[in-house]
C-alpha cells in the first residue's frame, strides 16, 4: 500500500479531478469550435485538403518508418500500468502485485508514481472503452502526430497569416527524425507537447474573438496541459507571455479572474502532486537541478541542432533565417522564441537534461522544442521564396523537393533502436513478451517489472516480495495452480546494484527450479524459470 497519506489521497482525487477537467475541456472545445471554424473558413478548400494530406502523411511516417518499440527503460510500461489501474479501479497507481481472476485485475500492492498521471489518464480512456491493449497507446501517439500538424498550421496562421509558411512548418515538423521515432512509442512527450500547444491555440483563439466561452477553452486546456510532465507548468508562463505581448488589457478583464478560480481548482491536484514528490531523487546521484549542469548541457543541447546527425542542420539554418529576417511580426517571433527557450532551456539545469545523456535517452526532451522551431523553419523558407521568387522559377517546389530529399539522409537514424542500458531494457522487454505466451492460466510470475506482465493479463508480483516477506512463494503455491515462475531480467544481474541482483538470487538459491527458456544478449542473461519446490537443506 501507499505509505504517504497525501499520495494515497492523490491516487484517487487526481483521477476524479482529471475526469472533471477533461470533460470540461471537451465541452469547452465544442462551444469554441464555431470560432475555430471561422479560421478554417478563411482557408481555401484546396489548402484544407493539403493540410489533411500532410496530417495523414505524418501519421503514416511515424507508424511505418520508425520501429514501434519502447525506448525508455520501463517508463512506458509504467504509464500503461497506471492507465490500466485508472481504467479498472479509478486509482492513479502502478501495480507491484496484481492477480487476474475471472479476467479482472485485482490490485494487491500499489505505488504512486513521481510523474503526473495526465498521460496515463488519457490512455485509460481508451483502455476502458476498447479494452486493455498496449497497441492502443502506440496508435494514440501516432494519431497525436497527425493532430500536431493541425495545431501547427492554426497557430502559425493565427500569428503570421502566411499560408505557405504555415504549410512548410507542418511539413518540416513531420520530417524531424526524433519526432518520427518517439511518436511511435508509448512515451509521454508527444501528448505533453500536444496539450501545451492546444493551450496556446486556445489562447490565440480567445485573443481573436475575446468571447468568455473561448476563455473557458483556455482555462480547461491550460489546466489539463499541466498534468503530463513536471516541467509542464511552464505552459502558464508561455500563455502569460502571449497575453502580455499581444493584448495586455486582457489582464483587466473581470472574466479572466472569474475563470481563474476554476483554473486554480483544476490545478489543485498537480500542485499537491509536485509537493508530494519534491524529495524524489529522480535517479540523480547529486542534485536534480543545479547550475553545475548548465555549461555542459548548453554545449551539448546547442550543438544538437547543428550536428546534422539527429536533427537536420538545414532546418536550423532556415529557422534562424525566419527568426532574424522574416519581416515584421516582432512580438509574434518573440513569443515563438520564448516558447523555444523555455522548453529547451529548462533542461539545461537538469542532471539528465543533456540530449546526449545515457546514449541519447534524453534526446526525447528535444521534442518539446520542435513546435516553435518548425514555425521558424516555415518563416525562413517563406522569406527565401519571397526574396528569390522573381529570380528563380518554381522556387517553391524546388525548396520542398530539397527538404524532402534531405530527409532521406536521416532514414537510417529513424530506423535505429535505443542504445546502452536502454537497449538492454528494450531487449529484456522483447524476451518478456515471449515469456508471456509461455505462462499458463492461473500462474504468477516474480519479476522486477510486474507492469509489463499485468498489461498482458498475467498475474505478477515484485521479485523483492520473497526477500522482504519470506514465505510469499509458499503461500502463492497453494493459490496459483498454474505454477510459480521467476523472470530473470535486466535487474537480475545489473552490475551497479547488489540489492536488485539479490532479489532474484534469493529466490533461486532457496528453491529448485526448471529452466523454461533462456536467452543471452551482450553478456546479459534473460530467462523464465518455474519454481518446483524448496531446496532440501
Amino acid at each position: 500500500m501507499i505509505a504517504n497519506k497525501l499520495q494515497y489521497f492523490l491516487s484517487s482525487y487526481y483521477v476524479y479531478l482529471l475526469e472533471i477537467n477533461f470533460s470540461l475541456l471537451i465541452i469547452a472545445f465544442i462551444l469554441s469550435f464555431k470560432h475555430i471554424k471561422k479560421i478554417f473558413s478563411e482557408i481555401q478548400n484546396k489548402h484544407l485538403l493539403l493540410l489533411i494530406f500532410i496530417a495523414i502523411l505524418g501519421i503514416f511516417s511515424t507508424s511505418f518508418l520508425s520501429p514501434r518499440t519502447h525506448r525508455i527503460f520501463y517508463d512506458e510500461d509504467i504509464y500503461n500500468s497506471i492507465a490500466q489501474n485508472i481504467a479498472h479501479h479509478k486509482k492513479a497507481v502502478m501495480c507491484n502485485e496484481g492477480y487476474y481472476e475471472d479476467n479482472e485485475l485485482r490490485v494487491i500492492g500499489e505505488e504512486y508514481n513521481k510523474q503526473p498521471p495526465g498521460y496515463p489518464y488519457l490512455i485509460s480512456i481508451i483502455f476502458r472503452t476498447f479494452g486493455t491493449n498496449e497497441l492502443f497507446t502506440f496508435v494514440l501517439n501516432n494519431i497525436i502526430f497527425g493532430l500536431m500538424v493541425i495545431l501547427i498550421f492554426l497557430i502559425s496562421y493565427l500569428l503570421f497569416k502566411d499560408i505557405f509558411a504555415s504549410f512548410i512548418a507542418c511539413l518540416s515538423y513531420i520530417l524531424i527524425p526524433v519526432n518520427i521515432q518517439w511518436f511511435n512509442t508509448c512515451a509521454v512527450e508527444p501528448s505533453t507537447v500536444f496539450f501545451a500547444s492546444l493551450a496556446v491555440l486556445a489562447s490565440l483563439v480567445y485573443l481573436r474573438d475575446k468571447k468568455p466561452v473561448n476563455l473557458f477553452f483556455v482555462v480547461t486546456s491550460l489546466a489539463f496541459s499541466l498534468n503530463f510532465r513536471t516541467e509542464s507548468f511552464l505552459v502558464v508562463v508561455l500563455v502569460g507571455l502571449i497575453y502580455l505581448l499581444k493584448e495586455p488589457r486582457v489582464f483587466k478583464r473581470k472574466e479572466l479572474y472569474a475563470f481563474g478560480i476554476l483554473f486554480l481548482f483544476l490545478s489543485t491536484a498537480i500542485i499537491l502532486h509536485l509537493y508530494s514528490v519534491r524529495g524524489q531523487s529522480w535517479g540523480a546521484q547529486g542534485a536534480k537541478i543545479s547550475l553545475d549542469y548548465f555549461l555542459y548541457n548548453l554545449k551539448t543541447n546547442s550543438l544538437f541542432y547543428l550536428n546534422n546527425k539527429e536533427f537536420p542542420v538545414v532546418f536550423s539554418i532556415f529557422g534562424l533565417l525566419g527568426l532574424f529576417f522574416y519581416k515584421n511580426h516582432i512580438k509574434d517571433k518573440i513569443i515563438l522564441l520564448g516558447w523555444f527557450l523555455t522548453f529547451w532551456g529548462i533542461f539545461l539545469f537538469f542532471y539528465a537534461g543533456s540530449y546526449g545523456f545515457d546514449d541519447e535517452l534524453s534526446i526525447r526532451f528535444s521534442i518539446l522544442s520542435y513546435f516553435p522551431l518548425a514555425i521558424f523553419v516555415g518563416l525562413g523558407i517563406s522569406r527565401v521564396v519571397n526574396s528569390l521568387n522573381n529570380r528563380i522559377n518554381s522556387i517553391k517546389p524546388l525548396l520542398i523537393i530539397f527538404i524532402v530529399f534531405n530527409f532521406t539522409y536521416f532514414l537510417p537514424f529513424i530506423r535505429s533502436l535505443s542504445k546502452g542500458e536502454s537497449e538492454l531494457c528494450r531487449v529484456d522487454r522483447e524476451y518478456a513478451m515471449e515469456f508471456v505466451k509461455l505462462l499458463p492460466v492461473s500462474s504468477i510470475i516474480y519479476t522486477h517489472n510486474p507492469n509489463m506482465f499485468l498489461i498482458n493479463k498475467k498475474s505478477a508480483i515484485q521479485t523483492s516480495a520473497e526477500t522482504y516477506e519470506p514465505g510469499t512463494i509458499e503461500r502463492h503455491r497453494g493459490r496459483f495452480k498454474g505454477g510459480i515462475y521467476v523472470h530473470y531480467n535486466y535487474w537480475s544481474d545489473v552490475p551497479y546494484s547488489d540489492l536488485q541482483r539479490q532479489f532474484t538470487t534469493n529466490i533461486l538459491e532457496r528453491y529448485d527450479y526448471k529452466i523454461i527458456k533462456e536467452y543471452y544478449y551482450k553478456n546479459h542473461k534473460y530467462g523464465l524459470y518455474k519454481i518446483m519446490g524448496p531446496k532440501e537443506r
